[in-house]
C-alpha cells in the first residue's frame, strides 16, 4: 500500500468518527465564567477586569455570566452541575462559599466535594475599626474596656454568619469578652453609623473605610490578615493582641470548577488568570479595591480551601453558631 493512498485511508477514518472521538485542544470554543452575585460587586468587577486577558491567552471568548440569587448558591449550584471539561468555572468569595457548608441548612451541593480548586484570585482586607469617639485606640485596651462594660459592647458586620461576624466571635472566645453582634444590611449604613457614633465597632473591608480613617471619625485597631499588610505596615494585624487567633483567609475572590476537571485544564485556566493578574492595569484596579493580588497553584489552594473549612468548621461549633 502507497504512502499516499495510506494517508487518504486515513482521513477517511477519521472523518467517519464521532468529533467527540477526535481529540480537540483546550479551549476549542467559548467559555463561561459563572459570578454567582448580581453585576457591579467586587467578584463581578474583578471578573470582568480579567477576562479581555484571559481571552486573548486563551484565544477563545470569556463570557461573563451574571447569576444571581440565594447568597450566590443559584451561580454556585449551577457550576457544580456543569460538565468538567474547562468550559464553565466560577469567581466567587471564598469565604461565603466555604462558610455555607457549617451556616447554611439543605444546601444543594457541597462547597467542597462538588468542585475544583482552581486558584485563590485575590484576598480582602478585613479590618476591625472603631468610632473616632469609642474610648479604646488598641486591641487590647478594647478587651479591656469590654471586660469591665460586660455585653455592654457592639459591633456591627455585613452579614449574620459571614467571615467577619465568625472572626469576631472567635476574638471574643479567645479574649474572654462579651460582645453583641448588630447585622447590617449593607457596608453603607454601616460605616455611615461607624463614623457618626451610632455603633463603635465594625468589621468589615478596609477600603470602605480608607476616607473616614483620613478624617479621624474613624480609626482601625486591628486588620483580619495573617500578616501585617504592606501598604499600610503601620496597622497591626488581630492575631498580634489576641493570643490563638487564626485568621480565616479566603474574604476574596475565589476561581473554582466543577468536580472532576482535568489537571491540565486546570492548570491552563489557572495560567490565563494568573497572566491576566499580572497585567499592571489590572493589579492596580484590584489592590485600589482593598484586595492582595494572589494566584496561587491549585495544589495551594487545595491546601488552603481544606484549612479553611476545618477551622470554619470548630470556630462554628466553639461559638455555638446553628444553621440557618
Amino acid at each position: 500500500m502507497s504512502v499516499v493512498f495510506k494517508l487518504i485511508a486515513a482521513t477517511f477514518v477519521l472523518s467517519a468518527l464521532p468529533l467527540a472521538a477526535v481529540a480537540q485542544p483546550f479551549p476549542s470554543k467559548p467559555i463561561r465564567l459563572v459570578v454567582p452575585y448580581e453585576p457591579g460587586g467586587a467578584v463581578d468587577l474583578t471578573a470582568r477586569a480579567l477576562s479581555p486577558k484571559m481571552a486573548e491567552e486563551l484565544m477563545q471568548p470569556v463570557i461573563i455570566e451574571n447569576r444571581g440569587g440565594a447568597g450566590g448558591q443559584i451561580g454556585a449550584q449551577n457550576v457544580a452541575n456543569a460538565a468538567p471539561d474547562g468550559y464553565t468555572f466560577m469567581f466567587t468569595v471564598g469565604a461565603t462559599h466555604i462558610l455555607e457548608l457549617f451556616t447554611k441548612k439543605n444546601l444543594p451541593y457541597n462547597p467542597i466535594k462538588d468542585f475544583t480548586p482552581i486558584t485563590a484570585v485575590a484576598d480582602s482586607v478585613l479590618a476591625l475599626a472603631a468610632s473616632g469617639t469609642f474610648p479604646p485606640d488598641t486591641i487590647k485596651e478594647l478587651v479591656d474596656y469590654a471586660k469591665r462594660n460586660p455585653g455592654k459592647v457592639t459591633y456591627g458586620t455585613t452579614s449574620m454568619g459571614g467571615i467577619t461576624h465568625i472572626a469576631m466571635e472567635q476574638l471574643a472566645l479567645l479574649a474572654g469578652v462579651e460582645m453583641t453582634h448588630v447585622p447590617y444590611k449593607g457596608g453603607g449604613p454601616l460605616s455611615t453609623n461607624l463614623m457618626g457614633g451610632q455603633i463603635p465597632l465594625a468589621a468589615m473591608p478596609l477600603v470602605a473605610l480608607t476616607p473616614y480613617i483620613r478624617s479621624g471619625k474613624v480609626k482601625v485597631l486591628g486588620l483580619f490578615l495573617s500578616s501585617r499588610y504592606q501598604d499600610m505596615p503601620e496597622l497591626p494585624i488581630v492575631a498580634e493582641s489576641v493570643s490563638g487567633f487564626q485568621n480565616i483567609d479566603g474574604s476574596g475572590v475565589w476561581a473554582l470548577g466543577p468536580a472532576g476537571m482535568p489537571d491540565p485544564v486546570v492548570q491552563r485556566i489557572r495560567s490565563v488568570i494568573v497572566a491576566a493578574l499580572n497585567v499592571p492595569e489590572n493589579r492596580k484596579k484590584i489592590e485600589s479595591r482593598g484586595q492582595i493580588v494572589v494566584g496561587s497553584t491549585p495544589k495551594e489552594f487545595a491546601v488552603q480551601v481544606t484549612r479553611m473549612a476545618d477551622l470554619t468548621g470548630k470556630l462554628v461549633k466553639a461559638i455555638g453558631f446553628k444553621p440557618e
